[in-house]
């Protein structure tokens, strides 16, 4: 297992060029928050679609919710960018039931000191409108572990509208009701349900252009369309 070796000022320049490339790439980004609970075991659970969701997270968590954050990635993954080790990066081998345990035990031993934890419980990034979303067992382990876990779901729509480069909008959702008492397939089924429908929820926003619920939390580089537009308005002044 790969373990995480956080250094707060690889951290400070990675959050630099991580806001450089988020800037280069997107036109906005935007956020929806419901809250994040304080001094609270925090885990949070996210769909995977975009090679970006990583990247995204540890830009939002510098940026808005500012917690100790820990995540947990594929063994190959870590083995292509080991500089995610630097940011709290921690080992699974899906393909190894041995190392899937101790990626959660070590998890589970994250949570215990209050620190925050993110899955991505697909496993591996699938199309974003697949559905349904297929989630892996992992949050339920630590679940049945941890019955004072908040668990938040976060969901990323990654979308074309009206500009020359694409937008993202994420929403941050309230706290997931779950007993961890029930199977863990069963509480793995719920949260699968309760990402989904959030997810769903949010899609519609977006497709009916209504993002009266959402704050611009980055706003990129000007397109070639603005860039014309403004020259068009010089021109006839």
């Amino acid at each position: 297992m790969i373990y995480p070796k956080k250094n707060s000022i690889f951290e400070r320049f990675f959050q630099l060029f991580v806001t450089y490339q988020l800037k280069k790439q997107f036109y906005r980004i935007h956020l929806h928050i419901g809250g994040l609970p304080k001094d609270k075991k925090i885990l949070l659970i996210a769909n995977h679609s975009s090679w970006w969701d990583g990247l995204v997270t540890f830009y939002l968590n510098n940026a808005v919710l500012k917690t100790d954050l820990y995540a947990m990635m594929s063994e190959q993954g870590m083995k292509d960018f080991p500089f995610f080790q630097r940011i709290g990066a921690f080992s699974v081998n899906a393909a190894s039931p041995k190392h899937t345990v101790e990626s959660l035990r070590f998890a589970s031993k994250l949570l215990e000191e209050k620190k925050a934890v993110l899955i991505f419980p697909q496993g591996k990034e699938e199309h974003l409108e697949k559905r349904p979303l297929t989630f892996s067992e992992g949050p339920a382990f630590l679940l049945k572990k941890h019955s004072d876990v908040e668990v938040i779901p976060i969901t990323y729509y990654y979308t074309f509208r009206h500009d020359q480069r694409p937008e993202l909008f994420i929403w941050i959702g309230q706290a997931v009701f779950y007993d961890s008492a029930k199977a863990r397939e069963e509480i793995t089924n719920m949260l699968g349900g309760a990402v989904t429908a959030q997810l769903d929820y949010q899609k519609q926003k977006i497709i009916q252009e209504n993002d009266e619920e959402f704050t611009v939390l980055l706003k990129g580089k000007k397109t070639l369309s603005e860039w014309l537009t403004w020259w068009k308005a010089k021109v006839k002044e």
